[in-house]
């Protein structure tokens, strides 16, 4: 019977067999409970049935042509298309995306015009609070302005499920100390980012001979030091 089924595929004929048995099974229960044992309850199921090869050119007749086979392709698609539209328009499809290149290629914000920088690094380091990532991915040294030595922190922050919703008070929260545990100021600095990933830019005036600068915040009851080790050799 399902051989003269010639233009579904093979999951469709498979749902339809699967509907047949279906049928064919409450038919012979009925029989059983009126008495009759299994063979002859599977006998008067099959005659009721009729030819199998007529059964399966009638069900064939019911697929009139390839305009309903077409039909139901198209209405598959658009179903696909209308997903992925609400997807866009939510920004769920936008914030995954940022979200997984915050993790493998953050993007590089551009430096202030006032910054000269003399040895660039890219460090990868990566905290965590809560749910969030706060990952450094940009370590520069050089002056600012009128030669004042400053250290050029570039960060972003993440939600640690790909395309969850980021706080964006992370980086905003973040401060930095010296290495004699003085706050340090912003001179400058710029943000970037969406839902998925949150960027801060920060330039920081430091000391000649500074080796490192340390990233506190304080969220969540999450009190964290990380320690922002600057490239050697580039101060002068």
């Amino acid at each position: 019977m399902s051989a003269s089924l010639k233009r579904l595929t093979q999951q469709e004929r498979e749902a339809i067999r699967q509907e047949l048995d279906g049928h064919m099974e409450d038919h012979m229960e009925a029989l059983r409970e009126l008495g009759y044992d299994e063979q002859e309850a599977e006998a008067r199921t099959l005659a009721a049935m009729g030819d199998p090869a007529e059964v399966g050119r009638e069900l064939n007749r019911q697929y009139t042509g390839w305009g309903w086979v077409l039909l139901s392709r198209a209405a598959v698609l658009l179903t696909v298309v209308l997903c992925v539209q609400a997807l866009l328009g939510l920004g769920i499809l936008d914030n995954f995306y940022d979200s997984v290149r915050a993790r493998i290629l953050p993007e590089d914000l551009m430096m202030d015009n006032d910054f000269s920088p003399q040895v660039v690094t890219h460090p990868d380091i990566r905290v965590t609070a809560g749910s969030d990532v706060l990952r450094i991915y940009r370590v520069s040294v050089g002056t600012f302005g009128k030669n004042i030595y400053a250290a050029e922190v570039a960060m972003v922050a993440y939600d640690r499920i790909p395309g969850g919703v980021v706080s964006d008070r992370l980086t905003a929260d973040a401060e930095f100390v010296d290495q004699w545990g003085w706050t340090i100021n912003s001179m400058s600095g710029r943000g970037n980012g969406s839902f998925g990933a949150d960027y801060s830019l920060q330039y920081l005036p430091i000391q000649e001979g500074d080796t490192y600068i340390t990233l506190r915040y304080d969220r969540l009851g999450e009190d964290v030091a990380v320690k922002i080790p600057l490239p050697e050799g580039s101060v002068s």
